[in-house]
């Protein structure tokens, strides 16, 4: 059963020194070293004020998850913004012929959300699921509205998160258009080599738009040797 609490970023010894896009994959960059201060690196990132960030600070929930439960689903859709603090998630819809089709992973440090629903109030035939056990930060839609209507740099900031979300799909949707399935296992494993290991070959070959057959068939090839450097 998931549990939830109130918690701030400190718990977790997790203080964005901004936001880094590597591998076309937006990452907040975070330090290990619980003295940095969140305050400070939001505030540099996007100058808002203290008293702002305080605001968000208490509007913030920590969320746990068990493996394969759902953040949000079609018939279940999330409002919420999440920043994921431990674990692994998986974005996926279904196609017309009743398959899964993964779309994107969520990791350690990255933003998590539905953001059609965040942002427009409109549903999104996504589902988002835990992979292994998780613990998510998360702010709902109702308070990052309160928080933007106070301060538009909170709006700014999560339209960044949108943006860099929508550029990492349109370089995939190129990807498949462009490249053979060997390339667009190399760009995988530079996308998402902090937690490759993690994920299962079928939801990789589900991303790549592969049968598992042929991952396999790559995975054994000399290319596998590169696309893990």
């Amino acid at each position: 059963m998931r549990g939830r609490n109130r918690i701030t970023w400190e718990n977790y010894g997790i203080c964005p020194a901004g936001f880094a896009l590597r591998g076309g994959v937006f990452f907040m960059s975070t330090g290990n070293n619980a003295a940095f201060n969140f305050k400070k690196q939001i505030g540099d990132f996007a100058s808002i004020s203290e008293e702002q960030i305080d605001l968000f600070l208490q509007s913030t929930v920590k969320e746990t998850y068990k493996r394969n439960e759902y953040f949000s689903t079609i018939e279940k859709p999330s409002e919420s913004i999440a920043f994921v603090a431990r674990g692994l998630f998986r974005v996926y819809i279904i196609d017309r012929d009743g398959n899964e089709a993964t779309l994107n992973f969520r990791g350690e440090d990255m933003p998590m959300s539905s953001y059609g629903a965040v942002l427009l109030g409109q549903l999104e035939p996504v589902f988002i699921q835990a992979l292994e056990d998780s613990e998510i930060l998360t702010m709902p839609r109702t308070e990052v509205i309160k928080h933007w209507e106070n301060d538009t740099r909170w709006k700014v900031l999560l339209q960044k998160f949108t943006e860099l979300d929508c550029l990492q799909l349109r370089r995939r949707e190129f990807s498949f258009l462009q490249d053979d399935a060997k390339t667009r296992y190399i760009n995988f494993y530079r996308d998402f080599n902090r937690y490759a290991s993690r994920i299962k070959l079928r939801y990789i070959a589900s991303y790549l738009g592969i049968t598992p057959e042929a991952l396999s068939r790559i995975r054994s090839s000399p290319l596998k040797a590169v696309s893990r450097q």
